[in-house]
């Protein structure tokens, strides 16, 4: 299968090298599905919105409360979110005084 490329914010990329990224309604990241694996790839929007949530019930119900993807290169998404290293909720700590 030949590897497939995106275009985001004008740099092209492997869709292997990408995440989709779940927005929650209050602006939070909240979930992250690898773009693309082995034979799976998630090229669209719709292909992941039907991989994170099976039903259309699901997808209806997130969608209508505000729940967004964004599709994003693995650079950013470690830079700006890595949800794995930091939980969004958590307040920045204060420098000493």
């Amino acid at each position: 299968m030949p590897e497939l490329m995106v275009q985001i914010d004008g740099q092209t990329l492997p869709l292997a090298n990408c995440v989709w990224i779940t927005w929650a309604p209050c602006g939070c990241p909240c979930g992250a599905l690898t773009a693309a694996f082995g034979d799976e790839a998630f090229a669209t929007e719709e292909q992941a919105w039907r991989e994170h949530y099976p039903t259309k019930r699901e997808r209806d119900k997130y969608q209508r409360q505000g729940y967004r993807l964004e599709l994003m290169g693995w650079d950013r998404y470690r830079r700006d979110i890595d949800l794995a290293a930091r939980c969004p909720h958590a307040k920045p700590k204060q420098a000493a005084a």
